[in-house]
């Protein structure tokens, strides 16, 4: 059997059968300090497809933070099989820092894709995303709550137009599943006009921790590996 080639994220090389955090440069703040985005790589030994868990693209949705960090944090990328997983708990960490839902300058990162090297802090976000990260995935999952203080209870949101999509919603098993159509500027719509299926979560509000909300997320982020035999 041929031996698995590393993988390479930003120049960043890593083997295969291990763990590495890379962090992606974005731009700096106004007081100089420059925050990187903390990309967490899970490289299987064996073959398999490349999936990435995202939160935070929205500074303000802290139960999406919560769902990939608590994937980090426990046994379940642990026991990765085959395939890859990047996970990344807080995309829009600018936002995240001010508790805000959008960037410092106002804009909203889900609404910038594909972005530009030249543009808004938002822009660069999301250039970033579209240049370095969807390049190397096969299948997503982006996790969010409701927001501006409203309560989603927990579902999946997929594109009736895709049938992996709707694979991936249904290998995921939330409570709800609901067809959902793609957003000009967001990630999902980017990921799909680049043949990549990228399922949404929602569950609770912003600026809340739900842990029912959580813990459906993480069962179903197990389901969805184990059905493409990552686990």
């Amino acid at each position: 059997m041929t031996e698995r080639k590393p993988l390479v994220l930003d120049q960043v090389v890593v083997p295969a059968g291990t763990y590495k955090v890379v962090h992606l440069p974005i731009a700096r703040l106004t007081s100089g300090v420059e925050i990187p985005l903390p990309v967490h790589v899970f490289h299987g030994a064996k073959e398999g497809p490349t999936v990435l868990l995202s939160g935070g693209l929205h500074g303000d949705e802290v139960n999406g933070v919560e769902i990939v960090r608590r994937a980090l944090s426990g046994k379940l990328l642990s026991g990765l099989e085959c395939g890859t997983v990047l996970a990344i708990p807080i995309i829009n960490v600018y936002g995240f820092l001010f508790f805000s839902r959008d960037v410092p300058d106002g804009k909203d990162v889900n609404r910038s894709f594909p972005g530009s090297p030249d543009g808004s802090l938002a822009s660069l976000v999301a250039h970033t995303l579209y240049t370095k990260i969807l390049p190397l995935v096969d299948f997503g999952i982006d996790f969010h709550t409701g927001g501006a203080s409203r309560t989603n209870y927990p579902q999946i949101r997929y594109d009736s137009e895709d049938p992996e999509a709707i694979a991936c919603a249904r290998a995921f098993g939330a409570p709800m599943s609901l067809a959902s159509s793609l957003i000009p500027g967001s990630l999902r719509a980017q990921a799909s006009s680049m043949g990549i299926p990228i399922v949404v979560y929602e569950g609770g509000e912003s600026m809340r921790l739900e842990e029912h909300s959580v813990k459906e997320a993480i069962r179903g982020t197990k389901r969805l590996l184990c059905t493409l035999g990552m686990l």
